[in-house]
């Protein structure tokens, strides 16, 4: 990958991350050098590319995440764009127009890596049996709830719905989870 496109996709995440995704990073960063530093000390020898390699990924994989509020923000500029030049069109050209501009939905289908989807079940559960300290909501941004239940498929949304409800217990859930992970 070239240098100009690694600019782009960190510029891009610049912009569409949120300050927790942010500082997140920047700590995760911090974290890395620190480790980086101790394993040269150790005169270990690191490859530099791959592990540029595996971030430019990392980094790639989390806009692929805000591909939805991006379409939305765009459906929205075309709708206004619209109205501006023709007020008096109707919904139903209007829709068709915003639709053909901008399609619901592509081809591409977004995979969420497995430890990150781990993390988000453990924290929608902690949450919704309410386990999850004050300090941890504070760090979540607004509507995270909703965010990851639409990135759960459908099987996660029934384990989850069967475990808050009773129909599971921990045991069985967790081996769900597990069985669908290792699925993927």
């Amino acid at each position: 990958m070239s240098d100009d496109k690694k600019r782009k996709i960190i510029e891009e995440y610049l912009k569409t991350a949120t300050p927790e995704e942010r500082r997140e990073l920047n700590r995760l960063l911090k974290s890395r050098k620190m480790n980086d530093n101790k394993l040269v000390r150790q005169g270990l020898n690191i490859d530099i590319k791959k592990s540029a390699k595996i971030m430019t990924g990392e980094i790639t994989k989390q806009l692929g995440m805000t591909e939805k509020s991006i379409k939305k923000m765009a459906r929205d500029v075309v709708a206004q764009m619209v109205l501006q030049y023709k007020p008096d069109i109707t919904n139903r050209e209007l829709t068709a127009i915003v639709s053909h501009m901008v399609p619901e939905s592509s081809n591409k289908t977004e995979k969420i890596p497995k430890e990150l989807l781990k993390t988000m079940i453990i924290q929608f559960i902690s949450y919704s049996t309410g386990n999850m300290t004050e300090k941890e909501k504070a760090q979540l941004p607004n509507g995270w709830a909703e965010k990851y239940w639409s990135y759960f498929s459908q099987d996660i949304q029934y384990l989850i719905t069967a475990y808050l409800k009773n129909g599971i217990d921990e045991r069985k859930f967790r081996r769900g989870i597990e069985n669908l992970m290792n699925d993927s």
